[in-house]
Parts: structure tokens; sequence; C-alpha cells
């Protein structure tokens, strides 16, 4: 009883090692290598060279008073980012104030002028028409008339003065809500406080800096990019640039500058950097002025070549190779590459389109190990020899024999 006990847990624990066992030691048992393949592929290729730039602003500002006065507060601090039209500095509008009504009140004294003009000018007019309808009888005085003819146009001048007074107030009083809405400084652009140059109870003249003010958004590329280079960088031609040596984003050529530096034989280039602007930037990314950035500047044209993953090519004693996925097995074949494309790599030779290599388990394979995989999306999976077999239809019993 006691040794039947003994035996089932000794085999259970055999059981559970050998589901245990490494993909090496399982194969030895002769079950099939898990692995993930992918296709051999032909894929757009452009030959680029990197070009080291850096990220710009093309919006930063010194925000400046545009009228004298005290402030009286400063609502942002260095490092605060603000939206357009936020308030950023408000000066002391108490003067302000008054001088706009004291520039109504003259408004309204100018209206009140015109108005005893006009009336004036009616009561002139009518004196002057009753004498001059008087000509031809014995009542009428040609001096009257005169003195009548010069109070006219002594009221009509009186007129154009009260309008002209009432012109000159309303221009003080423009003048004076100019001031008033001025007072109160405000961010020209979204962006970032860089610097603060105003402060509480000092006094400000026109032109003085308040804040200074970044556009972090909407950034540009800028990058020095050898002269030889320059003709595959039309404007509007859009390029790969890449970030801390791994994240790729897509950039436009905006403008090449039409300056060379002699000793290193470049010109400078801009590009758009669209992904940098509000609402585009990737979760967790943060542009900053001044980083650097890698420009892919294509030189040569635009071409198909045929690619192997990356994740393919296994080093081997001359070189690299890559395992095919054929007939249920992993053959290893010898395979020459070029240049990157993307996370593929150009193939010189070795391979053909269509084949399936290994890209995940091909570290410890062996040549002709059994492989099982599934297939990438989008292809089926190539049938066996056996299946292939099954198919044919075999030979007739009265088919001749061939001879050797």
């Amino acid at each position: 009883m006691r040794k039947t006990a003994l035996a089932g847990l000794l085999l259970g624990a055999l059981g559970i090692a050998a589901n245990l066992l490494p993909m090496d030691q399982a194969q030895a048992q002769g079950r099939a290598a898990g692995v993930v393949v992918e296709a051999v592929e032909i894929r757009l290729f452009k030959e680029t060279s990197p070009v080291l730039g850096e990220f710009i602003a093309p919006t930063s500002s010194v925000v400046a008073s545009r009228v004298p006065g005290l402030i009286a507060s400063v609502s942002v601090q260095v490092g605060d980012q603000v939206q357009k039209s936020d308030l950023l500095v408000q000066l002391d509008t108490e003067l302000l104030e008054i001088e706009l009504r004291a520039a109504q009140a003259s408004r309204r004294e100018a209206e009140a002028g015109l108005t005893v003009a006009e009336a004036d000018h009616g009561l002139a007019r009518q004196a002057f028409e009753r004498i001059e309808r008087l000509k031809d009888s014995p009542a009428f005085s040609e001096g009257q008339l005169n003195d009548l003819e010069r109070r006219l146009q002594r009221a009509l001048g009186q007129i154009e003065q009260a309008r002209a007074r009432i012109n000159s107030a309303d221009v003080t009083i423009a003048r004076s809500q100019y001031n008033l809405d001025n007072a109160s400084i405000r961010a020209p652009f979204s962006g970032t406080v860089l610097e603060r140059q105003a402060q509480p109870g000092e006094f400000i003249n026109t032109g003085n800096a308040a804040i200074t003010l970044l556009d972090q958004y909407d950034l540009e590329i800028v990058a020095d990019v050898p002269a030889a280079y320059i003709k595959g960088l039309t404007p509007g031609r859009v390029v790969n640039v890449r970030i801390d040596g791994k994240a790729d984003y897509e950039a436009t050529v905006r403008a090449v500058l039409p300056r060379e530096t002699a000793s290193t034989r470049t010109r400078p280039v801009r590009l758009l950097a669209p992904f940098t602007a509000q609402g585009a930037q990737p979760e967790g990314a943060q542009f900053a002025v001044g980083q650097s950035v890698s420009v892919l500047v294509p030189i040569s044209e635009e071409r198909e070549v045929l690619t192997v993953p990356k994740d393919a090519l296994v080093q081997g004693r001359g070189g690299w190779i890559v395992y095919i996925a054929e007939e249920g097995k992993a053959q290893p074949r010898p395979v020459s590459v070029g240049g990157a494309v993307g996370g593929r790599f150009e193939v010189l030779g070795g391979l053909d389109e269509g084949q399936l290599v290994v890209v995940r388990g091909n570290e410890r394979l062996q040549p002709g190990q059994d492989i099982s995989f599934e297939m990438p999306a989008g292809m089926e999976k190539p049938e066996t020899p056996m299946a292939d077999a099954a198919k044919t239809e075999a030979p007739k019993a009265d088919a001749p024999e061939t001879t050797q």
C-alpha cells in the first residue's frame, strides 16, 4: 500500500517536471518549439542621413506696457502657462477713470454749445431773410441787411466751432478709453512665462518690459544641412525627425534659407513640427526650446526594397542568418542585409518575398528543429507536403513503370 502511493507521487512529480522543461529539452523529447514568425516583404525605402537640429520658438516676446502707470498687481509667476488674452499685469486705473469722465463731460458741453449755435443760426437766418424781403420797400436798410448777414456768418462759424469741440472731445475720450483698456496688460498669445520684470508698486513707463512670454506650442526645427543634400528638401516636403534616438515624428520643410556657412558648407533649414501643437502632443511628451532633434534628410530617391524584420536576424559565425519556417521546421539561411527601413532591414540576398522568418524564439533553435506557430494576419498557412500528397491521385494499376 505504502509503495503504491509512493510510486504515484513519483510519477506525478515527473509529469510536472516534464511540463517545466526548457524549450531545448522539450524539443529533445520530440515536441515542436512555439515561435513567432513574420513575412519577408517589399517596403518603400529611401536612404537618409541624420542631421542634428533643435527646437526653436517662432513666437517669443517681451510683453511691454502700452501706457505709463503704477503697477497695482501681477497675476502670473515664472513658469505659469497662460492662454491668449489672460491678464498678466494690472495698472492702477483711478486717474485714468477720472480722465475718461472729464473727456465725456467735455463732449456733453460741446454738444450743448452746438445746440446753442444752431439756435442762434436759425434766428439770424430768419432775420436776414425778413430784411431781404423788404428790399423794394421804403423800410429797407442796406446797413441793417449787412449787419444781419455778418450775424448769420458768425452763427455758422459758431456751429463749426461746436462741432470741432465735439470731435476733439471724441478724440480725448478715445485716448482715455485706450489708456484705461491697456492698463490691463494681457497675453498676446498662449505660452509660458519665462521672466517677470514687473513688480507690484513700481511705476512703469510706455515700452517698459513687463513679462517675457514664450509660445511652447507650434515649435519649429532648425537644422544646418549640408549643401549637397539641400536639393532633396523643397518647401512642403515631409521628412522624419527622431527625438531621443527612438521616437520618430513627421515634420514639414517650411523654408531653406539662402545663406551658406563657408566653413561647414551647410545651409539653415526651417521645418514645421505639427506634433508640438497644443492638443497634438503625444501623451507624456515634453518638447522644449533648444532640445536636440535628428532630422533624417533624404539623400536618395524612394524605391521598393525587399525587407526582413530586424528581430529575425541572428549573428552566426560567418555573418547574419535567419530561420525560415519551412514544412514545419526551422531552416537556417545566411542573409546579406543593407540599410534600416523602420524596424526592418533591406535584404540584399538570401531571401525571397513571402518567406516566413522566425522573429521570436529563434535564439535556441537548431537546424531542422520542429516548430509551431500562428500565421501573421492576412496570410494563410502553407500546406505540408503530407497534406499535398494526400490530395494527389494514386497511380493507376496499369500505369507503366519508369525505368532508371
